[in-house]
């Protein structure tokens, strides 16, 4: 058990990126950098001052948008009419469905407004991560832990479309909506419209530049190639663009933030309790839902066909006995874990942007989004880790840990 451990450990951190490696070191070192320059170089803080698209000065929102292209050029959107029409996953699109827009949604409002309910800047920023689905990282996290990846390509397909649709009203219902506070001061108050033309700039842009080029390298040089080597190039420019966007937030609020720095580290709070229950919690949730106990096999003695039709997967094997389990077979490891991280997952690049757009780049609201890369990475990262161990202190339809 203790070389499967170590087995699983390695092959989590091999499989990540040298950017997915050290960026949560990265963040850190632009939040310092940042900082730095707001305090000891003031005029710096005006150093981006200028024209403007949608609220966001133009060389942020060049960061903004190179930050979000390369993880939407990995989305497979040729698969998308294909995998769609599976009905073995209809169950799964529906549970990631009620996961993804509605039990997390609210798990987030929740858990900021029992923290931070008396820093309501700090506390829509961190909302507004809650509510942003992922459909990038999940990629990466799916892959580390096994998922099953024609189910999150499905998953991470609906999302992208929901979000163009759902984000705007969503910001407005669980922000200011929800609590009575929208339109109370008309002098503040976030129109809907606002949100909607960030969303429609900030997501669609990116989105479109993505599929663009998807297409592109179909028509020419193909899928795979592309994925193999044009895509490594491209993917560095997500990390390039939101250590940009980072250190020019703190450059403009690096001042403010030492002074209120205790505020600042209160929304890690929400934040770290939320990935851990949302994943442990989607976890053995379906485990349970999904989940059976293998059937009695000596019931069927003397009728070996009907037994034989009846074995499956896992059933098989403790059957004829190269398998032995105490508890019986349970769920698909693969499908499990691909929802799990899917609903744990947050798009963390689109939530900033936004929070930019809406409230500008030296916001309090700009600076609880800058938390969400910085803590989701390595909490993540770690629970692939654990994602492996349970791996193998289960027993799963699809997983024979003989082989492993």
């Amino acid at each position: 058990m203790i070389f499967l451990k170590e087995n699983a450990l390695r092959r989590a951190w091999s499989s990540l990126s040298i950017t997915d490696k050290i960026l949560p070191v990265a963040i850190i070192l632009a939040i310092v950098l940042g900082v730095l320059l707001s305090v000891f170089v003031p005029s710096s803080r005006r150093a981006f001052d200028g024209v403007e698209v949608v609220g966001v000065s133009v060389p942020l929102a060049v960061g903004l948008i190179v930050m979000m292209i390369p993880p939407l050029c990995k989305v497979e959107w040729e698969k998308f009419h294909r995998l769609i029409l599976q009905k073995k996953y209809l169950n799964h699109i529906v549970i990631s469905l009620i996961l993804n827009w509605i039990v997390c949604p609210f798990l987030m409002f929740g858990l900021a407004w029992l923290t931070l309910f008396d820093k309501p800047e700090y506390r829509i920023g961190i909302i507004m991560i809650g509510l942003a689905r992922c459909i990038a990282m999940v990629l990466v996290w799916n892959n580390i832990a096994g998922g099953d990846a024609n189910l999150c390509a499905i998953l991470v397909l609906l999302n992208s479309v929901l979000q163009i649709v759902l984000y705007a009203p969503y910001q407005i219902f669980f922000c200011y909506v929800i609590t009575g506070e929208y339109h109370k001061d008309s002098s503040n108050a976030i129109s809907y419209s606002l949100v909607a033309k960030s969303v429609a700039f900030f997501l669609g842009v990116p989105l479109g530049f993505g599929l663009i080029i998807r297409l592109l390298a179909s028509l020419t040089i193909g899928i795979q190639r592309f994925e193999k080597k044009v895509l490594p190039f491209i993917s560095p420019w997500a990390f390039i663009g939101l250590i940009y966007t980072i250190i020019v937030i703190f450059i403009e609020r690096g001042y403010s933030f030492i002074k209120d720095i205790r505020t600042a580290l209160r929304c890690f709070v929400p934040l770290i309790v939320y990935f851990t229950i949302t994943w442990f919690g989607t976890f053995f949730l379906l485990r349970w839902l999904l989940g059976r106990t293998a059937p009695n096999l000596e019931a069927f003695e003397d009728e070996d066909d009907e037994k034989e039709a009846l074995l499956c997967g896992c059933e098989e094997e403790v059957a004829n006995g190269s398998r032995t389990v105490s508890k019986g077979c349970s769920a698909n490891y693969s499908e499990i874990i691909t929802q799990t991280f899917t609903a744990a997952s947050n798009n963390f690049e689109l939530s900033l942007a936004i929070a930019i757009s809406i409230y500008g780049s030296g916001s309090d609201q700009s600076i609880a989004a800058t938390f969400g890369p910085l803590l989701e990475v390595p909490i993540l990262l770690f629970l692939c880790f654990v994602a492996q161990l349970l791996k193998f202190n289960f027993e799963w339809s699809d997983i024979n840990v003989n082989e492993d």
